[in-house]
Order: C-alpha cells, then structure tokens, then sequence
C-alpha cells in the first residue's frame, strides 16, 4: 500500500476492488454508512469522522493530517457494516518504553451489523496495522479454497453495546 496517509482506506480498496488507486470508492461508499447510522451504530463526533471521509488529500502525512487516517476504533466497523464483509483487524506495534523495546499484539473482528450473507464469512477484509502503516492480508487457503485456521480473534470490544443499544439489529 502507498504510504500517503491513506493507506488503511487503500488496504481497504485492494480488499474490495483488487486495486488500492479506488481509495476514493471506499471513503465515498463508507461515507454513506455512516450518514445512514450516524445516530445508531457510531458513536463518535461527527465532524472528525466527516472530516476523515470527506478528504481526498494526498499524501497526507502531516502532524495536522492524523486525523484524516483511518482509525482502528471506527473506521473497521463502518467498513464491515458497508461492504457486508467481517472485517479482521491484526495490529503489531512496538514502542521504546524506558530504553526497552515493547511490542503489543491485537487481533480483533469487526462483524456487520447491518445484513450479511454466510457466504461472506469466508472472504474477510484483512488487515494488518504495523506501525504506522496499514496493508490488505491474503491468507492461505485450503485445495478447495477455504481459509486455513487462523488463530481466533476477540469481537469488536463495542459490539455488546450496539447490540444491547440497537435490539432490532
């Protein structure tokens, strides 16, 4: 993925249309959603989720464009929700913490809460969060082209609270 300050929505693009340039596609389309369940399903401020979307500034790598990236708290969600696909989410980092090197490890799935079809379980929207920079995952898969085990990953850590807040889903 180009390292612009877009590339989790690029990760994103690659995924979806198997071309990181349509970048622009999944803001738009993703911008949508979150119009669509503003009120419901995402709970943060509007204007710097808005801000995020509505940008097509390239590159974007200033102190003053962070908030234009895309975000491991939201931006997974509405992608799952938009694309009707689970959305994984791998997350190595590593920081210098008293002259030491810490490294953190996340894994979590982002589940649709809008409709999915089972078929889509098995095509998920991987990526890998490393430093600073987002790429799309391919997994290896079985002769008949199912995914091999992975290790299981923790739901969202909001979804108890959507589903609680918003029965009908």
């Amino acid at each position: 993925m180009s390292g612009d300050g877009n590339c989790g929505f690029r990760a994103v693009a690659f995924e979806v249309y198997k071309d990181e340039d349509d970048w622009y596609k999944v803001k738009q389309k993703m911008k949508n959603t979150y119009l669509k369940y503003k009120d419901t399903l995402y709970k943060v401020e509007e204007d710097i989720m808005m801000n995020r979307l509505d940008s097509f500034k390239s590159p974007c790598l200033g102190n003053d464009d962070l908030p234009l990236w895309f975000s491991t708290f939201t931006c997974p969600q509405v992608v799952a929700d938009t694309f009707q696909r689970p959305v994984i989410l791998y997350c190595y980092l590593e920081n210098y913490v008293n002259g030491e090197i810490r490294r953190f490890y996340e894994l979590q799935v982002f589940f649709p809460f809008i409709e999915m079809e089972m078929s889509k379980t098995e095509y998920p929207i991987s990526l890998l969060l490393s430093h600073t920079h987002f790429y799309s995952i391919d997994y290896q898969r079985t002769p008949t082209g199912r995914l091999r085990k992975l290790t299981k990953p923790t739901i969202n850590h909001d979804h108890a609270r959507i589903r609680r807040d918003n029965p009908t889903l």
